[in-house]
C-alpha cells in the first residue's frame, strides 16, 4: 500500500475523531439520558461507519469514472478482510436495529 499524502491523513483523522464522538455521545444518552436500546445500537452502527470511511481514506480522493470501473479496488490502510468484516458488521447492526425498531417495539 502507498503512503497517505496530508489530505489523507487529516481525512482519516478527522472521520475517526468524528466516530468516537459519535459513540461517545451515544453512550452518554444511553447511560444518563436513559436512550433507548435500539438507538444506540444504530449509534453504534453509525460510528463503525463512520470509522470504516476513516480506514480508507482514498476512496474520496479517486475519480467519479474510477470509482465506478469494473477494475476499481479498495486500498484501505488495514488488511482488506477487516475492512469488510467492519463494513458487514456496521451494516448488519444498522438494519437489524431497523427492523427491531420497527417490529419489536411498542
Amino acid at each position: 500500500m502507498e503512503t497517505l499524502n496530508k489530505k489523507e491523513k487529516l481525512l482519516s483523522i478527522l472521520f475517526g475523531l468524528a466516530a468516537i464522538i459519535n459513540l461517545t455521545v451515544g453512550i452518554y444518552s444511553l447511560i444518563l439520558q436513559d436512550l433507548d436500546w435500539f438507538e444506540f445500537i444504530s449509534c453504534l452502527a453509525i460510528s463503525i461507519i463512520i470509522l470504516a470511511g476513516s480506514l480508507n481514506p482514498k476512496l474520496f480522493f479517486k475519480p467519479l469514472k474510477k470509482l465506478f470501473s469494473p477494475h476499481f479496488t479498495l486500498e484501505p490502510i488495514i488488511n482488506s478482510t477487516i475492512y469488510y468484516t467492519i463494513i458487514i458488521t456496521s451494516l448488519i447492526l444498522l438494519f437489524g436495529s431497523i427492523l427491531l425498531e420497527k417490529f419489536w417495539s411498542v
